[in-house]
């Protein structure tokens, strides 16, 4: 599959899964239902309107996937400045 972990991030972060939302899906399981969808939808077994309406939900894995993501990095940008304050 191409081009869905580039839109999303190039790796993905470890994180502690105890501070995830426990109804929120893993960041892997949004990964892995994009790339159904896109998966889906390159092969051509599905018609212009479902293609649509996987790209719709396709966007909205990706703004899920971010927010993920986004959270992780703020993690570690708190870690090292505990880090750093603990070392001052």
């Amino acid at each position: 599959m191409k081009g869905v972990s580039s839109v999303v991030a190039k790796k993905t972060p470890k994180s502690n899964e105890a501070d995830e939302p426990r109804d929120e899906p893993r960041y892997e399981a949004l990964i892995d239902q994009l790339e159904t969808i896109v998966d889906r939808i390159e092969s051509g077994e599905i018609g212009l309107e479902e293609s649509i309406k996987g790209y719709e939900e396709g966007i909205g894995l990706i703004k899920r996937a971010r927010l993920i993501l986004d959270r992780a990095e703020q993690r570690i940008v708190e870690l090292n400045a505990d880090e750093i304050d603990a070392e001052s």
